[in-house]
């Protein structure tokens, strides 16, 4: 058997797998997504980069006639 990896290399990169033969490498990866994808949804937000809450700021805000005039389109 074929891992997902390969098959999926040579589908982009054109190997020489007939559409019924990919097919049936495929169907076992299929299956097991099938099966356990609830997990994998589960792992995958785990292990994801979490949204920090936005830090409050400490600097007053900047009139912008302190610094550079705004741009005034005519």
């Amino acid at each position: 058997m074929i891992d997902a990896e390969t098959l999926i290399d040579e589908i982009v990169h054109g190997g020489s797998v007939s559409s019924q033969e990919g097919n049936a490498r495929a169907w076992p990866a299929i299956e097991t997504w099938l099966a356990d994808g609830e997990i994998f949804l589960r792992q995958a937000r785990v292990s994801a980069p979490h949204r920090r809450p936005a830090l409050p700021v400490t600097a007053p805000a900047r009139s912008l006639t302190t610094g550079r005039p705004a741009h005034r389109s005519h």
